[in-house]
């Protein structure tokens, strides 16, 4: 079997409040990202000094920045795909929290369906702390294609 590559995309905006539960809720993953950057768009408090000391590279966009146009960004600046069907992107938003095996699982709900192209955690209210982790995966089998 070929090994996942992942990339984790962190879009933050104003995050400061969340941002250091999300961090270290993604640093202790039990599969960790092969890659992790964030992506500021103009905070004003001190998510970009959390992010700094969290030393996570980060790319800089204005205020008026959407997320899909922040996530769009940071793709742009990821090296060449070498393996376009074991590379995943891990999308991420800095008011989400994670259960130490997210990744993990995802992953392994790809790897066993392969004809999945996109594959997230069930979202849960961050205010009702019993259930505030994203703990379970949801698969939706698409079947992609085949270029003939």
């Amino acid at each position: 079997m070929t090994a996942q590559r992942v990339t984790a995309i962190l879009v933050v905006h104003d995050g400061a409040t969340w941002l250091p539960e999300s961090v270290a809720s993604i640093a202790s993953q039990t599969r960790s990202a092969d890659r992790f950057i964030a992506v500021d768009t103009g905070s004003i408090d001190s998510s970009t000094k959390l992010l700094k000391g969290a030393r996570i590279p980060t790319i800089s966009l204005d205020r008026e920045i959407g997320f899909g146009e922040a996530v769009s960004h940071a793709v742009s600046q990821l090296p060449p795909s070498t393996d376009p069907l074991n590379e995943w992107l891990w999308i991420l938003h800095d008011d989400c929290t994670f259960e130490k095996h997210a990744l993990e699982n995802l992953l392994q709900a790809v790897v066993e369906r392969p004809n999945v192209a996109i594959a997230g955690p069930k979202l849960l209210g961050w205010q009702d702390r019993k259930s505030t982790r994203l703990n379970s995966s949801h698969v939706s089998e698409s079947r992609m294609p085949s270029s003939a």
